[in-house]
């Protein structure tokens, strides 16, 4: 007998020998020489669709914990919580510091009260000053200029950060222990704005702010009979909006408008999202979620929210639209910053970029995540009154 017939007798053996004494139910009958093919044929059918449905009620079971492991409860005990006081961030509706503006005019371009090109380079800075989504088709009024084309995009974020008016203001705030906090600029899609009581400001700016913690920020509690903070002073008409302090508002965001002679009074009832000690050891896949200081993988930031991932998401649409992203995009390494001609390009996909659409009109897929951890504020109450003087004031926070 050669070597490979003695190998397969070997192994014909052990396998008889298993199905004969196994006590799995049908190998034995499959194996018995004794039962017709035909019946040996049945039992074989039977174990194979025993085993695939075993098989199939495994996977499904390690599917449903590897995708959706989590379970969500909802707390009624209205008397224990304890959250971050609410951010607010400031955007002012006219930014442009105009006797600033006049000195660079003359610097730069040599342009005086008396230049026939005063009010196109003016308008220009207006523009550059306080971009958004709202204002990118102004920029087709410069392409065809010989001297504006040549401004580039990191020229313009100086130009926005030195024409700029001064965040001058005064705040009073409900725990003494915190007064001396201060807004903090940062960028949005709504350009620079300011974050007061917020977190992510301090890592998306043009220039280097310190890194808050949280235990830096004052906290609310059923035990406080008000908490708030009243913002007063400001130099001219502002929007603001209301976020958790790990987020930061998008154009997609509800905001609120102080004009001149007008106080405003908000008031919000919130909804708080917690997450226990072990959702951390879970993928973020599993959880579907991510913690404030849980980046993105292969980026160099430092934290993660759900409004900047899906910031970032529109600065990568926004190079594919027009091979460039706005100024008031934090800078990326392979994404440039756009110049007039391309911030014009964006002007033609500005209501896709906003809804974060494809050239044909389909939903882009970012995959951005929720926080595991965040506060939802709604309005409780809205008040505005008009005020006799020429000061701006609003009293924006309330819980």
């Amino acid at each position: 007998m050669s070597k490979e017939d003695h190998w397969k007798s070997k192994v014909a053996y052990y396998i008889n020998d298993f199905g004969e004494g196994t006590t799995l139910h049908g190998i034995r009958y499959i194996i018995n020489k004794k039962f017709h093919p035909s019946e040996r044929l049945f039992w074989l059918a039977i174990v194979v669709l025993a085993t695939y449905g075993a098989s199939a009620l495994i996977y499904n079971s390690w599917y449903r914990y590897s995708s959706n492991p989590t379970v969500i409860s909802l707390e009624k005990d209205f008397r224990d919580w304890n959250l971050l006081f609410p951010a607010a961030t400031v955007c002012f509706l006219e930014r442009l510091n105009e006797s600033a503006a006049d000195d660079l005019l003359l610097e730069r371009w040599n342009v005086d009260n008396s230049s026939k090109e005063l009010n196109l380079y003016l308008k220009f800075l207006n523009s550059v000053v306080n971009i958004s989504y709202e204002n990118l088709d102004e920029f087709k009024d410069y392409v065809e200029d010989p001297e504006l084309v040549k401004v580039s995009g990191e020229e313009m974020a100086k130009i926005a950060r030195k024409l700029s008016i001064a965040m001058d203001y005064h705040a009073t705030i409900f725990n003494s222990a915190y007064k001396s906090m201060k807004f903090h600029e940062v960028l949005t899609e709504m350009g620079i704005c300011y974050t007061y009581s917020g977190l992510v400001a301090n890592y998306i700016s043009l220039v280097d702010n310190p890194r808050p913690k949280k235990d830096s920020l004052p906290t609310c509690n059923y035990l406080n009979s008000l908490c708030y903070a009243r913002i007063e002073d400001l130099p001219t008409s502002i929007r603001y909006y209301i976020h958790a302090p790990t987020e930061i508002p998008d154009s997609s965001n509800k905001f609120f408008v102080v004009s001149k002679n007008m106080e405003r009074d908000t008031s919000f009832r919130f909804q708080e999202t917690v997450a226990s000690k072990d959702l951390r050891r879970l993928d973020p896949k599993q959880r579907q979620c991510r913690f404030f200081n849980e980046p993105l993988e292969k980026t160099d930031d430092e934290i993660y929210s759900y409004n900047y991932c899906r910031m970032k998401c529109r600065k990568r649409l926004a190079f594919e639209y027009c091979g460039c992203a706005p100024y008031f995009y934090k800078k990326e390494e392979g994404i440039p910053i756009c110049n007039i001609k391309g911030l014009a390009c964006l002007a033609k996909h500005a209501k896709n970029l906003i809804r974060v659409h494809d050239q044909n009109g389909k939903a882009e897929k970012c995959d951005c995540a929720f926080l595991c951890e965040t506060t939802d504020f709604y309005i409780d109450k809205n008040t505005m009154r008009k005020c006799i003087t020429w000061r701006y004031s609003c009293s924006i926070l309330g819980v």
